[in-house]
């Protein structure tokens, strides 16, 4: 599934959550949410578990308020449609390469702040996560114990938050520096090293998603 063109990740990743609010509740959102979901087990099913766990993990919380606020069948049809929405972006988030969307856009001639916008995006994730994981460590070291009470774990995470925040403010200021040092916003076209293939039965599929959608849409304004 890496294998495909940025483009094509993206217009699936697009496409099933155009799909769950477009086609009719909640038979549509929960269509395309086990779709979503079996996305990442199609490759390889023991890493795909792994990122349907942290979808199902994601999308709980949601799940949650809904039932608070709105009865069983209201919560199906838009938890559906948000469980489509969290997959279709964690699976692409693992399956997509900021760097090879990169060097797609720019080969399409795209804007390379453009770019760089998308990829940091796709990279903001794995990237917070790691930060936290290394800030939890160092707290332990310092003598910090994220379990316990209920106002322990509070007291925790008010410690845990403030330096990732901060540490994330910080490397903005660095990134924008080291962009504007390279001359991002000069406007000089870029020419990209390794472009990856885009083969002409993908492009194909990507128009027929678009066409799919209209005709969707259509049918359900008819």
């Amino acid at each position: 599934m890496s294998a495909l063109h940025p483009f094509s990740l993206l217009a699936i990743a697009a496409a099933l959550p155009a799909f769950a609010w477009i086609l009719p509740a909640p038979t549509g959102g929960l269509a395309t949410a086990g779709l979503a979901l079996m996305l990442p087990l199609v490759p390889d099913p023991r890493w795909g578990v792994r990122v349907v766990r942290l979808a199902l993990l994601t999308a709980a919380p949601f799940w949650l308020f809904l039932r608070l606020l709105h009865d069983g069948p209201t919560t199906v049809a838009i938890g559906g449609r948000i469980t489509t929405m969290v997959a279709s972006f964690v699976w692409l988030v693992a399956v997509l390469s900021p760097d090879r969307l990169v060097e797609a856009m720019v080969a399409r001639g795209w804007s390379l702040a453009v770019a760089y916008v998308f990829a940091a995006t796709l990279s903001a994730v794995p990237v917070l996560k790691a930060r936290a994981r290394r800030i939890v460590e160092a707290q332990r070291c310092r003598g910090l114990s994220p379990r316990g009470s209920v106002a322990n774990r509070l007291r925790a995470l008010r410690a845990l938050a403030l330096p990732l925040v901060l540490s994330a403010l910080h490397e903005v200021d660095e990134r924008t520096l080291a962009l504007e040092t390279r001359g991002l916003g000069a406007g000089v076209p870029r020419t990209p090293l390794a472009a990856p293939p885009d083969r002409p039965a993908e492009r194909v599929a990507r128009w027929a998603l678009l066409l799919l959608c209209l005709a969707a849409l259509i049918w359900r304004l008819a």
